[in-house]
């Protein structure tokens, strides 16, 4: 298992823990048992219903507002790509396994696994991505396009229906309502409010001849009302009503079905997204039916039925009620009538949040095709890109890499079809993973290849933003590999007084050149653009260093040693070491350049000249 799929599943773990926690933690005052020793309110939401809508929003309008229109486009399709694949399977198989749920699992647990979704957008955080995904979707540019703006428009028009229902009929109950000043109902629902815990509620009471069933509307505590029909109730069956009215505001029950609707609006075409969003609202109703009846005899009970049986209603948009449809009403009464024995279900909540968090990147989009040519070099002259600096990542003897025909180097990157990568993604722990960086018009251009993807850095101006290119068909690594062949390496231990184990660096490679059938060529010069400032080490307590070549000697090698101030200078020999590769270093801030002929490629050899750099802090 990697290390990214182990720090993701850490996280995972905890917060599905701290979800079990939440929804059942609060058992005990939801029940009574610590009514009137402590301040908190007795019905919490399980989880704030607007907390994923509400974080889509930000980043849109963030993104929009700082990178413009383009880059908002390619940040949403990339974001709820991902969501909507996730919620319209998980919803499909939450519906399919609700049967045998509720037969085993407390509503509580039931109406939790509806909400926890909600939080997939910490899957987009640095701390859960993904080396890289399992599948790649690769879609035409032009078409996916299409596709995503139809999608936005259903996607405004479904979640516009839904808020413009909700409010007609949010205006159409309470046009003729008044506010209740029965003083015998508002006693009952004072009562009510104070078992509640609700020290300072900013909802009101009010009757209106336009509902059947007593419901409460409003998102926002200042806009909720409490509406009862105009009828007669007893007491006892107030009590019931507002009880079960104030579970739902505790809750927050009407964010929970705007969540709902929200999803709903994401998966528009999917026509079991609508059968399951009708699911969950039952699922919210039970399980305020189960926190209403808790401890109650079994006569509250069927009382509780009757007044269920006789306010059966309508409910349009983000509200509540006390009865709904009739086709969850036999399912309800049976589970009001006569109680089960069910599991609370708190591991389950935990292992179906792990789950879904650890399910999240798998499956990955890339769309707008396009070539190395218009993404690396925006389509111009490629003599006008120079590879500055090559290395290959996890190398132990930081190998030089070469590059003796840029040309047909610039020619191949150039020639990869790519495109654009949804997702969070490292791509570490590919087997090979180049860096380049090239010399541009512009300034320094970052360039990572892996085997199927490129990221590309631009380390210039103020926009640093990096971006995943997917490589249809992958690294022609044999191809690579005649481009760029591994030069002379020179790997330096310094045994560390202070420390327990050596530093180990890689000198740079300076100068080399190559001599072939009685034929010099210059592959790296000090003035050329691979060659790059010398490594070193600095502030450590040492007193020599072992060097390491990765090709085997010629002759002996030759060291200069210069003070960094220049007025200090001194040469030695292979030969005039005690051991053959353990160089005494000097007493004071020093460069040292390492003169050395080696054994090449295909019966060549190389002149190589090392640097390498060690001083004080």
């Amino acid at each position: 298992m990697t290390t990214d799929l182990l720090i993701k599943g850490l996280f995972a773990a905890i917060i599905g823990g701290m979800f079990s926690w939440i929804v059942f933690s609060r058992y005990d005052a939801e029940i009574g048992e610590e009514n009137g020793t402590t301040d908190r309110q007795r019905y919490l939401p399980y989880v704030p219903g607007m907390v994923l809508p509400l974080f889509l929003a930000v980043l849109v309008g963030l993104t929009l507002f700082y990178d413009g229109g383009k880059a908002a486009a390619q940040m949403t399709l990339s974001f709820c790509f991902g969501i909507f694949l996730h919620i319209s399977v998980y919803y499909v198989l939450l519906m399919a396994a609700l049967p045998l749920l509720r037969r085993h699992f407390s509503a509580r647990a039931c109406a939790m696994l509806w909400m926890i979704p909600n939080y997939l957008y910490i899957t987009e955080q640095s701390y859960m991505e993904l080396s890289m995904p399992l599948f790649v979707i690769q879609a035409q540019g032009r078409w996916i396009w299409i596709l995503f703006g139809v999608w936005v428009v259903g996607f405004v028009g479904v979640l516009g229906w839904k808020l413009l229902s909700h409010l007609v009929f949010r205006r159409r109950i309470l046009r003729n309502a008044v506010t209740v000043s029965d003083p015998e109902v508002l006693s009952i629902w004072n009562s009510e409010l104070k078992n509640a815990n609700f020290k300072k509620p900013r909802f009101q009471l009010v009757v209106s001849p336009q509902v059947s069933t007593p419901l409460s509307v409003g998102l926002f505590q200042r806009r909720i009302r409490v509406v009862l029909p105009d009828r007669f109730y007893s007491k006892e069956e107030l009590a019931l009503i507002f009880r079960h009215e104030l579970v739902h505001i505790g809750r927050e029950d009407s964010w929970s079905k705007f969540f709902l609707v929200f999803c709903t609006a994401m998966c528009w075409f999917n026509p079991l997204m609508w059968i399951a969003m009708r699911k969950s609202a039952d699922d919210l109703e039970l399980s305020c039916d189960e926190t209403v009846l808790v401890g109650c005899q079994e006569d509250t009970r069927h009382e509780y039925a009757n007044l269920l049986l006789k306010t059966a209603g309508d409910e349009r948009g983000f509200t509540t009620c006390l009865s709904a449809t009739a086709s969850a009403m036999r399912y309800r009464l049976k589970n009001v009538v006569k109680p089960q024995k069910k599991h609370s279900g708190a591991l389950l909540v935990g292992l179906v949040f792990f789950a879904l968090c650890m399910s999240c990147g798998y499956v990955a989009l890339a769309y707008s095709p396009s070539t190395g040519a218009e993404v690396i070099y925006q389509s111009r002259d490629l003599s006008a890109f120079h590879l500055r600096h090559i290395e290959l990542a996890d190398d132990p003897y930081n190998t030089p890499w070469l590059c003796p025909d840029q040309e047909a180097f610039h020619s191949y990157m150039a020639s990869l079809d790519l495109y654009q990568l949804t997702g969070n993604y490292s791509f570490d722990g590919s087997d090979r993973e180049f860096t380049f960086l090239y010399d541009t018009p512009e300034g320094t251009l970052g360039v990572v290849l892996c085997e199927k993807a490129l990221k590309l850095v631009p380390l210039y101006g103020e926009d640093l933003t990096a971006q995943w290119y997917y490589i249809s068909g992958g690294t022609d690594w044999e191809r690579l590999s005649t481009l760029l062949p591994a030069g002379p390496a020179l790997n330096l231990t310094f045994p560390i007084s202070d420390s327990s184990y050596p530093k180990e660096i890689g000198a740079s490679l300076y100068r080399l050149d190559e001599t072939k059938d009685g034929q010099t060529t210059c592959l790296i010069s000090p003035d050329g653009p691979l060659n790059g400032d010398a490594n070193g080490v600095f502030g450590y307590d040492t007193s020599e260093v072992v060097l390491d070549f990765s090709r085997p000697l010629v002759s002996d090698f030759q060291v200069e040693v210069k003070s960094r101030d220049g007025k200090t200078c001194y040469s030695l020999s292979q030969s005039d070491l005690e051991e053959p590769c353990v160089l005494p270093l000097a007493g004071f801030a020093a460069r040292y350049t390492i003169s050395a002929q080696l054994e090449g490629e295909n019966g060549s050899t190389y002149e190589a000249t090392f640097r390498f750099d060690v001083g004080d802090v």
